[in-house]
């Protein structure tokens, strides 16, 4: 969750993101939207460690989250459609019943009312199926299935492609261009081929990765037998060697993430700090990521600690005020003697 560099720059080409991703050697998975500035840049320095056999393999994910927030602009205009339809039918009962009040013959906006009626209950059920589609393809870039079994990309696919079917219309263009993308998936491979380097056995690496889902997934509600196997499962005292085995599986499951969360939260820090300035300058920016950087987490796995914290840095300080202030030349050389990056 660092803020590892914050640039003010003039644009999000292709050659902008590469200069800023050149010094990260050891990279091993970018996540972003799907812009394609940097999608070009990580691809560039993909094919550039093509030919050093020692440089790590350089994968391209797609953010959940970005695809996530486009299908729910789409849900909400179409929900808004059916709220509109919904209070057009009531407004056209009120009618109904200020026409036959006054004596007046009311079949015609009876049946006006009984269109309006049939039209908003249309809207409605639409809208619901729209949700429950974009509900199955969400669930299907999940790193677990609702079960607990873990994903993989041909059951994602899968689903998506059953779910696609239901939004078809042009204004899910984009977010059916993103389910389809490879990318979208990228780091259900990457996951497997973690699981399978930390614990080989297949057995017992799903049955490690099942146990993990127990006890963070926070699976719903079952009957009593399967609740009972849950229990078991979960709570179950293991053998040493189980236990290893446990911990190199949960160990990746805990390091695998689906949306850029540091650079979503940064980004609403400085829109929020963009309605009190006119320009957010370099330096402004740099001193929004120290703050950032340093600032206690109040709550979730990371409570109480901050990104340098929990990154190991070992700083005089992690208080930003005072940390502004420390000597930079002292604190230059207090970190290059620890051997942490600066």
């Amino acid at each position: 969750m660092m803020a590892v560099f914050c640039r003010n720059a003039a644009d999000r080409k292709a050659e902008t993101w590469e200069a800023q991703l050149v010094p990260f050697t050891d990279l091993e998975f970018a996540l972003s939207d799907a812009a394609q500035g940097i999608a070009k840049a990580v691809a560039h320095r993909a094919e550039a460690r093509r030919d050093d056999p020692s440089a790590p393999r350089l994968e391209h994910g797609l953010d959940v989250f970005h695809t996530a927030m486009e299908a729910h602009r789409v849900l909400a205009q179409h929900w808004r459609r059916a709220e509109s339809a919904w209070e057009h039918a009531e407004a056209a009962d009120v009618k109904v019943t200020e026409t036959k009040r006054q004596g007046i013959d009311a079949r015609g906006v009876a049946r006006a009312a009984s269109v309006a009626w049939g039209q908003a209950t249309t809207a409605l059920e639409r809208a619901e199926h729209l949700e429950s589609a974009w509900g199955r393809a969400r669930a299907a870039l999940d790193l677990f299935t609702p079960d607990g079994r873990l994903n993989d990309r041909s059951g994602a696919e899968a689903e998506i492609a059953a779910a696609v079917t239901a939004l078809a219309d042009p204004d899910w263009a984009k977010v059916r261009h993103f389910l389809k993308d490879r990318r979208s998936l990228a780091v259900l491979d990457r996951l497997h081929r973690r699981l399978e380097s930390a614990e080989p056995r297949r057995e017992w690496r799903e049955a490690m990765a099942w146990r993990w889902w127990l006890r963070h997934g926070r699976p719903s509600p079952s009957d009593p037998v399967t609740e009972l196997v849950r229990a078991v499962g979960r709570d179950r005292v293991l053998t040493e060697a189980e236990q290893a085995s446990y911990a190199r599986v949960a160990a990746v499951l805990w390091d695998t993430f689906r949306a850029s969360s540091a650079v979503e939260c940064m980004n609403s820090v400085l829109r929020m700090q963009q309605s009190r300035h006119r320009r957010m300058t370099q330096p402004m920016l740099d001193l929004k990521r120290l703050y950032w950087n340093c600032r206690a987490f109040r709550s979730g796995p990371r409570k109480d600690v901050c990104p340098y914290r929990a990154l190991g840095l070992d700083l005089p300080t992690f208080d930003f005020w005072e940390l502004l202030q420390t000597d930079p030349a002292r604190l230059t050389q207090q970190l290059s003697t620890q051997g942490n990056a600066v």
